[in-house]
């Protein structure tokens, strides 16, 4: 009965003209062993820097009287990713991956902020979220940060191979399987895989 159920809701989206995403898996992506893993228990925030305005009330004495005025504040603050600390382990990861030339990892996410290191050869970074996916160049000894909601793709455009280091900060309990999740082609980048 459920088998049937199901079939019957794909029929159905299928004639009303819904449209299937397809995930775009990688190509030329040679191997990606893990190098380490480990859980940080430290209090941790990782996120954007931003600055908040904070009204405060301040009462101040003026001979007698004791007048209270409100005054707004700027301060820097942070708006997190992720938090760990106290009940709220995280995990650590550290990967290595190497993308043939011509080769992409495909579109993807995380499911925590990634930090990434190119140790050799040069990788285009391409991003959903900008109009057009433009592409950023990153060779060797340069990095780059990918917060976990940010769909993204690297490709090899190199004649050489490309290697990188990531460093994920992950929900505890996340797999080594979970380090990404395959994501479709972006409607806004046509030009990239």
């Amino acid at each position: 009965m459920k088998r049937t159920a199901v079939l019957i809701l794909i029929v159905g989206a299928l004639s009303a003209g819904a449209v299937l995403a397809h995930a775009t898996p990688p190509s030329g992506v040679a191997g990606g062993p893990i190098l380490a893993r480990g859980t940080a228990a430290e209090t941790l925030v990782i996120g954007t820097p931003r600055t908040m305005t904070v009204t405060k009330q301040v009462k101040i004495r003026v001979g007698d009287k004791v007048v209270t005025r409100s005054v707004k504040v700027r301060v820097a603050s942070v708006q997190p990713f992720l938090t760990c600390g106290g009940s709220t382990a995280c995990e650590t990861v550290v990967q290595q991956v190497t993308i043939n030339p011509g080769g992409h990892t495909g579109w993807h996410t995380h499911p925590g902020p990634t930090f990434v290191a190119v140790a050799q050869g040069e990788g285009t970074l391409y991003h959903s979220d900008q109009a057009g996916c433009p592409g950023h160049k990153f060779g060797t000894s340069s990095g780059f940060f990918q917060p976990s909601a940010d769909i993204h793709l690297l490709r090899n455009e190199s004649s050489a191979p490309l290697v990188i280091y990531a460093f994920y900060v992950l929900p505890a309990g996340t797999a080594n399987s979970a380090l990404r999740t395959d994501r479709p082609a972006p409607p806004g980048c046509p030009n990239v895989p």
